[in-house]
C-alpha cells in the first residue's frame, strides 16, 4: 500500500514538474494518432515510447516520439530511440526549463539542417555534435556507430 502511494506521488510530482512539455506531447500524440502515423506506443521507463511513421522525432515530457527511418536532413537510424530518450532525461532534469533550454536550441539546429540541405544539397553532418544533441546522446547512451553517415 505504501509503495503504491509513493509511486503515485512520484508520478504526480513528475507530471507537474514536466507539465508544459507533457501537454505538448499529449497533443502531438493525438495528432499523430488522428493522422494514422503511430506504429506502436508502449509505457516503458516512466515514458510513453511512440514509434511514428514520419520524418523527425521529438521528446516532449512523458512522450518520446521516434523513428528509425533516415531522412534527407539529419542522419537517423535505429539509435534514434535512445537519442530521444536522452532528451526525455533532460526533460526530467530540467522540468519547466526544458523547452527554453533544450527545445529552442534543438529546434534551431533542425532549422539549420533544413537550410543546409536546401543550400548545399547534402545533409548537415554536425547536427549531433553540439548542445543539446550531444548531451542527449550521452544521456541516452547512444551507439553512434548505428547512425547513418551524413
Amino acid at each position: 500500500m505504501i509503495r503504491r502511494r509513493r509511486s503515485w506521488l512520484r508520478r504526480a510530482a513528475s507530471l507537474a514538474w514536466e507539465l508544459p512539455q507533457t501537454v505538448l506531447g499529449a497533443a502531438a500524440f493525438v495528432s499523430f494518432l488522428a493522422r494514422g502515423k503511430i506504429v506502436r506506443a508502449r509505457w516503458e521507463s516512466e515514458r510513453v515510447f511512440v514509434r511514428i511513421r514520419a520524418h523527425g522525432a521529438v521528446s516532449l515530457g512523458w512522450f518520446v516520439f521516434f523513428t528509425p527511418d533516415d531522412n534527407p536532413w539529419v542522419p537517423v537510424g535505429p539509435e534514434n530511440r535512445d537519442h530521444e530518450y536522452g532528451h526525455a532525461l533532460q526533460s526530467r532534469m530540467l522540468g519547466p526549463l526544458y523547452l527554453p533550454v533544450v527545445g529552442v536550441p534543438s529546434t534551431m539546429r533542425v532549422l539549420y539542417a533544413y537550410l543546409h540541405e536546401a543550400r548545399h544539397g547534402t545533409r548537415w553532418g554536425g547536427y549531433y555534435d553540439g548542445f543539446p544533441e550531444s548531451w542527449a546522446d550521452r544521456l541516452g547512451r547512444v551507439d553512434r556507430r548505428m547512425r547513418p553517415r551524413p
